[in-house]
């Protein structure tokens, strides 16, 4: 491995090790366990949450959509289970997880497919069980994807012109964001309730700056908490941080 994708590895590593986190504690805010059950990772992608969560001692399932991620998967985690599964047909008998995560998945997913994917998970989910989500915010300074500063504050269709400009090439797959209130309607469509808990991400962001990939973003981030003006920041930063939503069957 050569150094520039070893440094992505270990990057990815640690972002995996972060949103384990989090999911946990959104999870037990909700007073839900996620070791008291069998967990889905959908979308698990190749296994760097995967592997935090069998560290943590969470019985845990991956599925994922492409047979080269599932072998990725595989490599990466030896130890973890994997299954190859379209997330609108999943493989699984009713209400036999305990906890279902969605992590950055659901802007990958193209609109039309989101509430079928999300009925599936209804499916699949226990009654008692929870249901995390974490996506990408259309109103992200920093588009996630393209790493091209508010492309996605522009208009759809402006999307791939602007990326032809700036990177001389088109993009490779379209992206699907969302705003909390498109998501609170996906979740409404789907029978499913739910609480916002985008202020941890944004908090996470803002009392710890250096978690702020951009640096410009990160130093802006920094003069107003040094002029005492870090609510207004953490108030700001829920308006364009990731989303995060803990949803459970209505």
């Amino acid at each position: 491995m050569n150094k520039e994708k070893l440094q992505i590895h270990q990057k990815m590593h640690a972002r995996g090790k972060q949103r384990v986190k989090e999911a946990i504690t959104c999870l037990k805010l909700n007073g839900h366990d996620p070791k008291s059950g069998l967990l889905l990772d959908l979308g698990c992608g190749p296994g760097y949450l995967h592997e935090y969560f069998l560290k943590a001692g969470i019985e845990a399932v991956g599925a994922e959509i492409r047979r080269k991620t599932i072998q990725s998967a595989k490599k990466n985690v030896p130890k973890g289970s994997f299954v190859l599964a379209d997330g609108c047909n999943l493989p699984f008998k009713k209400e036999c997880f305990n906890t279902v995560i969605t992590n950055d998945v659901l802007e990958h997913v193209p609109y039309s497919l989101a509430n079928p994917m999300l009925r599936e998970v209804t499916r699949t989910l226990k009654a008692n069980g929870l249901f995390y989500i974490s996506v990408a915010n259309r109103y992200q300074i920093h588009e996630p994807h393209t790493l091209i500063p508010f492309l996605t504050w522009f208009p759809r269709p402006c999307w791939n012109a602007i990326h032809k400009i700036l990177r001389k090439r088109p993009m490779k797959e379209m992206y699907y964001p969302y705003t909390i209130s498109r998501l609170k309607r996906l979740c409404q469509e789907t029978q499913f309730s739910y609480k916002n808990f985008t202020w941890i991400y944004a908090l996470k962001k803002t009392s710890k700056t250096d978690y702020i990939g951009n640096r410009t973003v990160r130093r802006i981030a920094q003069t107003m908490n040094k002029v005492g003006f870090s609510r207004v920041a953490l108030i700001l930063a829920e308006k364009v941080s990731i989303i995060v939503f803990v949803c459970s069957k209505q």
